[in-house]
């Protein structure tokens, strides 16, 4: 009866527990107009804090830390503004220009096309659309502009919030072990300590790979002729925050436009697609693994749903922080006792594969240390089987060296 009833309270507790998860989305979505604007102070402040805590090693007085820090971040504010109208005006005059362009690739398309299918004489692609889509380019890029406003009253909240946050930064973990008593104090003070260093550290590896993946696409573009390259390099900056998804949009956006651009001379529209792509997968699939390594040790398959999560709570703000947000989530569950098999469940797995490796190979070395005490001793051509066997095994090499394999030639 004892065990049916704690049985009942586990799945009463689960149930409670995914009621709460959704709750808490739903007041995230709801509230987006609030909690974006504190949750990007938040990463602002995150992404600063590195020259921050140099700065406090060069001993530099907190107000002047503080005045440079945050004239920084309102000279990258007004840059990017600056920036984005600039983009837009240039792009609305541009449009005419590229609609002539686009005709011009249809009817190429077309010609191409009927050499292999029948189709009637003035056959256009672009009709089929069910929109105009020049009209609808022009109105996209207007859009911009009038939500212009809106985007500044979020950058001003960003600002204000992460003054607050670099004016209490010295504070927090004081407060926080004089507020909770003393173990647990401590053991959140640690945690906080951890996820702002770890979540730190991805984003300024992540902004450094960003940077030289848009200095590379601006490159490309300046290399090949390509219109607009710094466009295309700020683009691929801030597209690469976005996980997995990022980097295709931009990269399938470059090549279009070269596409439009270039044909029907083909050769510079595979130069701009060899340059772009080999860009990516160097930077994004070679370099960032290895700086990065495995600090936010984050399952592939939770990124991607975290993306779509996140995305869909608040929108493209939630794209480019859906995976540190996750990681600070999962940091959180470890340190949970309750909550530790989600934190299990989201990781990668790497360290537990590992872990369940060497087990097995302990476990065989014992069997075999125990085999030699009761003098089971094998065979010459069993212990050379045995030895080729461990060789060629790659599940557990550079994992650990038993100690009689210390002085072993590899």
């Amino acid at each position: 009866m004892t065990e049916t009833s704690s049985g009942n309270n586990k799945y009463s507790h689960i149930f409670l527990g995914i009621l709460a998860v959704l709750a808490i989305l739903a007041v995230l979505k709801v509230s987006k107009d609030v909690t974006i604007p504190l949750v990007l102070s938040f990463f602002c402040f995150l992404l600063f804090s590195p020259l921050l805590r140099r700065l406090d090693k060069l001993h530099i007085p907190k107000i002047f830390s503080v005045t440079f820090v945050m004239a920084l971040l309102l000279f990258i504010f007004v840059l990017a503004g600056w920036f984005v109208i600039m983009t837009v005006d240039t792009l609305v005059r541009l449009i005419p220009f590229y609609a002539e362009k686009v005709v011009s690739l249809d009817r190429l398309i077309s010609s191409r096309v009927s050499t292999f299918v029948d189709l009637p004489l003035g056959t256009s692609f672009l009709s089929l659309l069910p929109v105009n889509w020049s009209s609808l380019a022009i109105s996209s890029l207007t859009s911009i502009s009038n939500k212009f406003l809106d985007i500044t009253k979020v950058a001003t909240l960003v600002y204000i919030f992460f003054l607050f946050l670099l004016l209490e930064r010295q504070s927090v973990i004081p407060k926080l072990l004089a507020a909770i008593p003393k173990s647990k104090g401590m053991k959140i003070a640690v945690m906080f300590e951890r996820i702002t260093r770890q979540i730190s550290k991805y984003l300024l590896l992540k902004a450094v790979i960003s940077a030289f993946t848009g200095l590379f696409f601006f490159l490309a573009a300046i290399v090949t002729g390509l219109d607009l390259p710094i466009l295309w390099g700020v683009l691929a900056f801030v597209f690469n925050f976005i996980p997995s998804v990022g980097s295709v949009i931009v990269t399938t956006l470059t090549i279009f436009m070269a596409l439009i651009q270039f044909a029907p001379d083909w050769t510079n529209v595979m130069y701009v697609g060899i340059l772009t792509i080999s860009t990516q997968m160097i930077l994004g699939n070679i370099i960032d693994p290895r700086l990065q390594g495995g600090q936010l040790n984050l399952s592939p398959f939770v990124i991607l749903v975290s993306l779509s999560l996140w995305g869909f709570i608040w929108g493209i703000p939630g794209m480019f922080i859906s995976v540190p947000l996750t990681s600070v989530l999962q940091i959180l569950c470890a340190n949970i006792k309750s909550l530790r098999p989600v934190a299990i469940l989201i990781s990668s797995g790497k360290s537990y594969q590992r872990e369940s490796t060497k087990q097995r190979t302990l476990e065989r070395y014992l069997r075999k240390q125990d085999k030699l005490k009761r003098g089971e001793h094998p065979t010459a051509a069993h212990m050379a089987e045995a030895e080729n066997a461990e060789a060629t095994n790659d599940y557990h090499k550079g994992d650990f060296v038993l100690p009689e394999s210390f002085g072993d030639k590899k």
